[in-house]
C-alpha cells in the first residue's frame, strides 16, 4: 500500500488541509498510536489519534508536503508488530487547532475491530531485565508496546487498560510517566507495570502456602532437586521439570497420566536448540519470531532421555517467551514445559484450579496475581519442505481473523469437531477462529468451550444467527448446535469442511480436488469416512473416490488397538486364517483375534470405514510398533519415525483402483506387499519408507487424474494424516511437476482444529445459494449436486 495511492489528490502546495483516516488491521495493542504520535511530530502535522471499536482513527492537519511526509512515516516506520490492512481517507474541514494528541478511546465494536495477539518479550525489555541499574531489573512482568500479553488479558475492545485484567493495578509514578511520554517505548503500553505497582510473583507449596524467599530462586531449587513445578505463563500454566533428569521426566509422566505422548522442551537459546535438534533457516526464524511457537524439529542423537518423546523422531522445541521463562531457565539448558492439566482435560489458567494439580502432579506452583482472561495454549508448527504448517493454532496467532472469500451479513457460528476443538465466529468478511480448546468429550472441556464462546461473542459484539455443525450426531458440538437459540442451523459433512478450510486460506473459488485424509469423519451415507477425494466448492461437493470400505471392529476400541486394523486387512487378503498368521516381529498371540473376526463376520459393534488413518495403524501394527496406543496418531508417528531411518527409500507398493464414481482405492495390496517384504527379510524401516512413498504417490496420481477429468487446476490437502512431515514432503516432491497446484494448510491446522473455519464458509455459501432459510429448519447436509 503506497501513500500516493491513497492521497494522490492532496494539494502539495502550501494550502492547509485536514484528513480523517480510518486505519484497519493489526493496529491495537502494538504501539500503533504512539507511532502515529511520533510520525505526526516529525512531519509537523496537528490533530489526534484514538482507538475505536472499528480500528484506529487519525485526524491530521497541515500543508500538502507535511501530510505526505506523515503518510510515508506512518507506513514505512510502523511498529514492528503492526500490520496495516487498509486506510480510508476523508477530507474534512480545517480546524486550525494546534498540536497533536492521543485522544481518549471510543468504546463499542464493529466488524472491523481486531484483537491484538500475545507476543514474546522483546530484546529491549530483555536488556533492561538484565541491567542492575534499571528499575525493572529481574522483574518477571516487564513489557512494552512491542511485546507482552495482549489477547490473554483482554476483556473487551477497544484495547485499553480498563478493558484488560491489568485494570486492578494502578500505575505508580514511574509507569504513569512512561505511559504518558510520547518519546518512551512504553507510551500507552496497556500492560505496563513495575515492581512498585504491578503483578507480584509468589511460590506456593502443594498445600497452597507461600514458600518464603525469592520465588524464582526457590522454584529453581525444586527443579534442580528433581521436582515438578507449575509455572503460570501468558495463557495458562505449564508443568516444568529438568529435561535431562530421567527420573523427573518419568515422574511427570506417571503423575500426569501421560504414558508416552511427547513432551515439549523449552531451550535456553537457539544455540542449545541446535545441539539437540536440526533446524533449517525457516524453522529457526519461526522459533525466534515474536509468536514464539513450539516447532517440531528432527532430533539429533544427543542424549535426551528417551522418555521425552518415545518412538518419535521429532522434538517439540521452543524458546523462552516471557520474562519469567528467561529468569527461570537461568542455569538450565533445557526444561520440559508441558501444559498443566491431566491428559485430555483443559489447560489450567486460574488459581482456583490449582488444587487439582498441586500435590497430585506439581510439587509447587510459581504463580502471580495477574488474571488470565482467556486460556491459550502454546501454538505448534512443523515445516515440511520449507512450508510452514500449523498443528495447533493458539498463543501468538489467535484471534487474528481469516478473510473469507464469500461472506454474509448474518453472524455465523461454526462449532467444529469433537477432538482438537475450536469454534469460528464470523463478522462480515472475517472469520475469528478460537484458540485450541482440546478434547470436547470431557465436561470441563465443554464448559470451557461455552465460556470462551460467550466471551468472544461479547468482545466482538455479535450474536450468532446461523449455527453450523458436523454431521456426527454424537459430537458435543453437534448437540450444542442443535440446542443453540438461532434462526437457522446447517449440518456440514466433515471432510467437505476440511477441504473448504484450505480453499478459504488461499481464496480459491473452486471447484477444487479436495483430498481429505484423517482418522474418522461421519459420512453422508452413515459410514465413517477418512480417505476421500472430493470435487469441492464452497457450498457443495461430489465424492469422486475413496479408500475402499473395511470393517472397524469395536469402533473407538479399534482406534486404541491398531492390531485390529492389521487383522481386518489380513482378513481381506487371507480370510479367516488371518488370526493365526505369524510374521517376523508380529503375531496375534495373546490377543482376542478370533473373537474380533467373529464380530466382523457378524457385524457386531462394527462399522464400515474408509479411513486413511486406520490404514496407517494397520501398517504400524504389522511392523511391530505396538498393539495399543495411548494418544491419537501414536502408531502413525512411530511409523513415520521408523521410515526416517530407511536405507532403501525408493521402494513402493501398489494400490488397486476400480473405475467408476466414486472410484474405490483398495489398500489391501499395500498390506500384501508389507507381508511379503516381512517374510522376505526386508527391514521394517525400509518397509515403512515404502509405505509412505506409496501413499504419497497414490494421492498425487489420483488427484492429478481427477483434476484433469474435472477441469481443475487446484488440489487442497487436509485432515490429520497431513500432520505427517514425511508424507507431506513426499507429496511435495511427487507433485512438483504436476500441472495442478497442491495446497497445504498455512493458517489453520490440517487436523480438526481447522474444521470450524471450513464449516463457517460452507454455511455462508449455502445461505448465499439460498439453500437454507430462517426459522428452526431441519439440518441440511450436503453431497451430490455438484455436476
Amino acid at each position: 500500500m503506497g501513500w500516493q495511492e491513497i492521497f494522490n489528490n492532496i494539494d502539495r502546495a502550501g494550502t492547509e488541509v485536514r484528513l480523517r483516516l480510518v486505519v484497519r488491521g493489526r493496529v491495537q495493542g502494538v504501539g500503533f498510536r504512539p507511532g502515529v504520535y511520533r510520525s505526526a511530530a516529525e512531519a509537523g502535522v496537528s490533530g489526534f489519534v484514538l482507538n475505536t471499536g472499528s480500528g484506529v482513527v487519525i485526524e491530521i492537519e497541515g500543508n500538502g508536503p507535511s501530510i505526505e511526509e506523515f503518510g510515508r512515516l506512518l507506513i514505512e516506520e510502523a511498529p514492528p508488530l503492526a500490520r496495516i490492512d487498509s486506510i480510508e481517507p476523508e477530507r474534512i474541514a480545517v480546524t486550525g487547532q494546534p498540536g497533536f494528541v492521543i485522544a481518549e478511546s471510543e468504546g463499542g465494536t464493529s466488524r472491523d475491530a481486531l484483537f491484538p495477539v500475545d507476543t514474546a518479550v522483546c530484546e529491549d525489555c530483555l536488556r533492561e531485565l538484565a541491567d542492575p541499574s534499571d528499575p525493572r531489573f529481574r522483574y518477571p512482568f516487564i513489557n512494552c508496546t512491542n511485546c507482552g500479553p495482549r489477547f490473554t488479558i483482554i476483556n473487551g475492545l477497544p484495547y485499553d487498560r480498563d478493558l484488560t485484567t491489568m485494570r486492578r493495578f494502578t500505575m505508580d509514578r514511574l509507569c504513569g510517566s512512561q505511559y504518558a511520554d510520547p518519546g518512551d517505548r512504553r507510551f500507552h503500553a496497556e500492560p505496563i507495570s513495575c515492581p512498585g505497582c504491578g503483578p507480584v510473583l509468589s511460590l506456593i507449596d502443594s498445600g497452597g502456602k507461600v514458600i518464603p524467599g525469592d520465588p524464582i530462586d526457590e522454584g529453581r531449587k525444586i527443579l534442580a532437586d528433581g521436582g515438578i513445578l507449575a509455572v503460570k505463563g501468558l495463557g495458562g500454566y505449564h508443568l516444568a521439570c529438568l529435561a535431562k533428569d530421567e527420573k523427573a521426566v518419568q515422574l511427570l509422566r506417571d503423575r500426569k497420566n501421560r504414558p508416552v505422548k511427547p513432551f515439549a522442551i523449552m531451550f535456553s537459546s537457539m544455540e542449545t536448540v541446535l545441539r539437540y535438534c536440526y533446524a533449517d533457516e525457516e524453522e529457526a526464524r519461526l522459533l525466534a519470531s515474536p509468536e514464539a511457537p513450539i516447532v517440531l524439529l528432527k532430533s539429533r542423537q544427543s542424549g535426551l532421555p528417551a522418555a521425552i518423546a518415545p518412538g518419535n523422531a521429532y522434538t517439540g522445541a521452543f524458546l523462552p517467551y516471557t520474562p519469567l521463562h528467561h529468569l527461570l531457565i537461568e542455569g538450565f539448558d533445557l526444561l520440559v514445559m508441558t501444559s498443566a492439566n491431566f491428559t485430555d482435560e483443559p489447560l489450567i489458567s486460574r488459581e482456583d484450579e490449582l488444587p487439582g494439580i498441586l500435590g497430585r502432579i506439581a510439587d509447587a506452583a510459581l504463580t502471580n496475581d495477574r488474571e488470565i482472561a482467556h486460556k491459550c495454549d502454546d501454538s505448534i508448527f512443523f515445516v515440511p519442505g520449507r512450508t510452514v504448517i500449523p498443528l495447533r493454532r493458539a498463543r501468538g496467532f489467535v484471534p487474528e481473523p481469516v478473510i473469507l472469500p464469500q461472506y454474509h451479513d448474518r453472524c455465523v457460528l461454526a462449532t467444529g469437531g469433537q477432538e482438537k476443538g475450536t469454534f469460528t465466529l464470523t463478522r462480515g468478511d472475517r472469520a475469528f477462529v478460537s484458540s485450541h480448546l482440546g478434547d470436547l468429550g470431557d465436561i470441563r472441556g465443554q464448559e470451557n468451550f461455552k465460556r470462551e464462546l460467550e466471551s468472544f461473542c461479547a468482545i466482538l459484539g455479535v450474536s450468532p444467527e446461523v449455527v453450523v455443525s458436523d454431521l456426527h450426531p454424537d459430537y458435543f458440538t453437534t448437540r450444542f448446535a442443535d440446542a443453540y437459540d438461532c434462526s437457522s442451523r446447517i449440518s456440514v459433512q466433515h471432510h467437505h469442511a476440511h477441504a473448504v478450510s484450505v480453499m478459504v486460506e488461499y481464496g480459491l473459488a473452486g471447484p477444487v480436488i479436495g483430498v481429505s485424509f484423517d482418522g474418522t469423519g461421519y459420512g453422508s451415507d452413515g459410514n465413517l469416512w477418512g480417505g476421500e477425494f472430493l470435487l469441492a466448492s464452497y457450498h457443495d461437493f461430489r465424492r469422486l473416490a475413496h479408500l475402499k470400505y473395511v470393517p472397524l471392529p469395536g469402533g473407538a476400541v479399534a482406534v486404541r488397538e491398531p492390531w485390529r486394523m492389521a487383522l481386518v486387512y489380513l482378513r481381506e487378503l487371507f480370510g479367516e486364517k488371518a488370526a493365526s498368521m505369524e510374521l517376523p516381529g508380529f503375531s496375534f498371540e495373546g490377543l482376542p483375534a478370533q473373537q474380533v473376526l467373529g464380530m466382523v463376520s457378524r457385524m457386531i459393534n462394527t462399522h464400515m470405514t474408509s479411513s486413511a488413518g486406520r490404514l496407517f495403524d494397520a501398517a504400524a501394527a504389522l511392523l511391530g510398533l505396538g498393539t495399543k496406543v495411548s494418544y491419537e496418531a501414536q502408531a502413525a508417528i512411530a511409523l513415520e519415525s521408523l521410515a526416517l531411518e530407511a536405507s532403501d527409500p525408493e521402494r513402493r507398493y501398489s494400490f488397486d483402483i476400480s473405475a467408476g464414481e466414486p472410484a474405490l482405492i483398495d489398500g489391501a495390496p499395500v498390506i500384501r506387499g508389507i507381508v511379503d517384504d516381512l517374510k522376505g527379510g526386508r527391514s521394517g524401516r525400509d518397509i515403512a519408507a515404502a509405505f509412505h512413498l506409496s501413499v504419497a504417490d497414490m494421492i498425487v496420481e489420483m488427484a492429478m487424474k481427477l483434476a484433469a477429468e474435472n477441469g481443475c487446476r487446484e488440489v487442497v490437502l487436509s485432515g490429520g494424516v497431513f500432520q505427517n512431515r514425511l508424507l507431506c514432503e513426499n507429496i511435495m516432491k511427487s507433485s512438483a511437476s504436476s500441472p495442478a497446484s497442491f495446497h497445504f494448510h498455512r493458517i489453520v491446522p490440517p487436523n480438526d482444529g481447522g474444521v470450524s473455519l471450513g464449516q463457517a464458509q460452507v454455511g455462508i455459501a449455502k445461505m448465499i445459494k439460498g439453500i437454507t432459510g430462517d426459522g428452526n429448519v431441519s439440518p441440511i447436509s450436503n453431497e451430490g449436486d455438484l455436476r
